[in-house]
């Protein structure tokens, strides 16, 4: 399936009359136009504007979702986001698109790295309605055959507490003592967690448990070099694979061993159903305008993506993040990657956006 097809096929699927999603019908009638015949290519997809994400904390899940896959009682995999731009936001997956979305793409980067994952697994990050959790479980059963050891932490509360202030403390080491316990009792030979919490524990582990380390998959936040040569001196026998991504598209992720001591990572999509596009920054240019034009490779932009899924369209979403622009290679080809990459992404502080970081 092409891109072309893909998107006329979500297109015509969301905005069927009959069978379509209630929030997108509504939208159209707004809009003025056919959108099955005035959106043919991804170049047509600005006519529809920027995503008002606030919908997404507003309205219920089904009316994204087509009529005719709630007739069906389709399963679905419901997951919100984090809050670090305010309210949570809340989407839907399909059972087979989050196997296709957030598993398949690890495993396959894995492979190429040499990230086997057979033995036990530690997670350690947040669960309930984060999307994050629930990837964890399902990659370390695919791997290892078992679920994986688990220490919960909730952002939402973490970032009510003031920064630098004794609850946040007291929080965290409530979190990293948990780790603790488990590394130093089970057999644990991989990680999966944030790059704030991965440091944190570093220092509290003795060698030999952080030489029994073999992989560790860094998700959720992008991660600095400096953050990424402590890892490789704290875990010395770890390949590390790190993902860049949300609960609202899925994950991208870096296709270099850390070990080579990149440049910079370079995060890519692995199916047609992520498309992620960089836009100019100037606020100058009409937000219809920017939307229309991605940004020269090399150039840094605002993150955005169009999330072609049967289960929630979410086209012309603007991220918290900006990225630098990163043209395709035949690695990233080979591996199934479709669309220019993404490097080096910071968080996105304007006036009117504030992004309150933390642990995830």
């Amino acid at each position: 399936m092409t891109s072309l097809s893909r998107l006329q096929t979500i297109i015509n699927l969301h905005f069927d009359p009959n069978h379509g999603s209630a929030y997108w019908l509504k939208k159209e009638k707004k809009l003025g136009f056919s959108v099955r015949d005035q959106i043919q290519q991804k170049k047509d997809l600005y006519k529809l504007g920027s995503m008002e994400l606030d919908d997404l904390t507003n309205r219920p899940i089904e009316e994204f979702i087509p009529i005719k896959f709630l007739k069906e009682k389709r399963p679905l995999i419901f997951c919100e986001t984090g809050g670090t731009i305010g309210t949570p936001k809340t989407t839907a997956y399909f059972k087979d698109e989050f196997e296709e979305i957030f598993v398949h793409p690890f495993t396959q980067v894995a492979q190429h790295l040499g990230f086997s994952g057979k033995g036990r697994w530690l997670w350690i990050g947040p669960g309930g309605p984060h999307v994050i959790g629930k990837a964890s479980h399902a990659i370390a059963q695919k791997l290892s055959g078992a679920d994986p050891f688990s220490i919960d932490f909730d952002p939402r509360w973490y970032r009510k507490l003031a920064p630098k202030s004794i609850a946040r403390n007291r929080y965290m080491n409530h979190v990293t003592s948990q780790a603790i316990r488990i590394l130093n009792t089970q057999l644990i030979e991989n990680l999966f967690t944030t790059p704030i919490v991965l440091e944190s524990i570093s220092s509290l582990l003795n060698k030999t448990i952080r030489e029994k380390i073999k992989g560790i998959y860094i998700g959720g936040m992008s991660i600095s070099k400096e953050a990424i040569k402590k890892i490789k001196n704290s875990f010395p026998n770890a390949v590390l694979i790190p993902g860049y991504g949300n609960s609202l598209f899925g994950v991208c992720h870096g296709l270099k061993d850390l070990k080579e001591e990149p440049s910079q990572i370079i995060y890519y999509s692995h199916s047609e159903r992520l498309q992620i596009e960089l836009i100019s920054l100037d606020k100058s240019i009409p937000l219809n305008e920017r939307l229309k034009t991605p940004i020269e490779p090399n150039q840094r932009g605002q993150v955005l993506f169009h999330r072609l899924d049967e289960s929630v369209f979410l086209p012309n979403v603007l991220e918290r993040d900006t990225g630098i622009r990163n043209a395709i290679n035949e690695e990233s080809i080979a591996l199934g990657c479709l669309w220019d990459g993404i490097a080096d992404p910071q968080p996105l502080n304007n006036l009117t956006l504030k992004v309150e970081g933390g642990i995830y």
